[in-house]
């Protein structure tokens, strides 16, 4: 039986989107939450499917496997870290990390600018799910050989945010997991945005998928297996959120730095991460936020060109389109249906569309 919660923090239902969501629970996700924010209102927020099977059902703060957009979180702190003049963006980074240099001599001309934007040469993915420890990894990261010379190209690597997760905890001087929460989920104010969540939250966290290799379903445990095989701290992958958070550090950089009185990133510095640092045929990058370069994006047709945001594997999104005002946080737990891409792709462009839709008819999208 299909189960949904709607909680509409307004009166605005957007009553198509909704049904768009919860025509595919059980098909496509078997729990999603979503918060849509117009101007900084939130115009809704809205809850579906359960926790796991035979579990409570999802609740509007329910946390989710945030996959890859703790790429954002860490380039975040990368560049709290670079207005407090840690580093420059040009530097290379085996100035903090000499280890990274190897036999390769391009890999002396990588800088942080290259990892931020996808343009470090190095490789999407590569599996280390056989590695013991996060040391174990990082070392086999800082021996891949690079696919391309620095920035040349864009792909969107793994490999290059766990760098920067390294980075940040060695130019803070803290874990990163500590660096994340003091130099971005603290000033935010965002109480659900953590790594390895304890046990006794374990009841508001959304599973994932069945792992037999890991022990059955995970619930609380990451899902991506290379920062599993780091202990389930990394730069690429590993936080778990609400959609209300995810929403709110979003809206953070659609307001230049600055939310709710809180001074995260200088304007400039958080302006030039959602504006175009590097570009491919059909993909265009800022500082760790894609940018919509088509309409195939998952932010559908209907979002503008200056749109950002950015997904997850197991099924997360967060986008932004500051011409409208409109942040939209989408999170759901789609691999716990099927790993194939597409069912979720075209969901995520269409309830972004009809959202569009749905508010430029109604005299709150006004």
């Amino acid at each position: 039986m299909r189960r949904g919660i709607l909680n509409h923090a307004r009166g605005e239902k957007l009553d198509s989107t909704l049904a768009l969501i919860q025509e595919k629970l059980g098909d496509v996700y078997t729990a999603a939450s979503l918060e849509v924010r117009s101007h900084g209102e939130v115009v809704c927020r809205a809850a579906f499917g359960t926790h796991a099977p035979g579990a409570t059902r999802v609740k509007i703060n329910s946390l989710f496997d945030l996959a890859s957009l703790t790429k954002l979180f860490v380039g975040t702190a990368l560049l709290a870290l670079f207005d407090r003049r840690a580093f420059a963006l040009d530097d290379p980074v085996v100035s903090v990390m000499p280890e990274f240099g190897g036999l390769d001599a391009r890999r002396a001309d990588v800088t942080f600018r290259h990892l931020l934007s996808h343009t470090s040469g190095l490789p999407a993915h590569v599996s280390f799910r056989d590695e013991a420890t996060y040391e174990a990894v990082l070392d086999r990261v800082c021996s891949i050989p690079l696919a391309n010379a620095p920035g040349r190209e864009v792909v969107y690597s793994d490999l290059g945010f766990m760098l920067a997760g390294e980075a940040v905890a060695r130019f803070s001087g803290l874990s990163l997991a500590s660096a994340i929460q003091s130099y971005v989920t603290q000033p935010l104010d965002l109480h659900s945005v953590r790594y390895r969540p304890p046990p006794e939250m374990r009841h508001s966290i959304v599973a994932t998928e069945h792992d037999a290799r890991r022990g059955g379903l995970l619930r609380g445990d990451v899902h991506d297996e290379n920062c599993w095989a780091m202990g389930g701290v990394a730069g690429h992958a590993g936080l778990f959120g609400s959609a209300h958070d995810a929403a709110s550090f979003a809206e953070m950089f659609r307001l230049g730095g600055l939310i709710e009185g809180r001074r995260v990133l200088t304007r400039p510095t958080a302006l030039s991460a959602v504006r175009e640092q590097a570009r491919s045929a059909d993909e265009r990058r800022g500082f760790a936020w894609a940018l919509k370069a088509t309409d195939a994006h998952s932010c559908g047709r209907l979002f503008s060109y200056e749109s950002f945001g950015h997904t997850g594997y197991t099924g997360t999104s967060v986008w932004v389109d500051p011409d409208r005002g409109l942040t939209v946080a989408l999170l759901t737990n789609r691999v716990q249906r099927s790993r194939d891409p597409e069912p979720i792709r075209a969901l995520r462009a269409a309830v972004h569309d009809s959202i569009v839709d749905e508010l430029d008819a109604s005299p709150l999208g006004d």
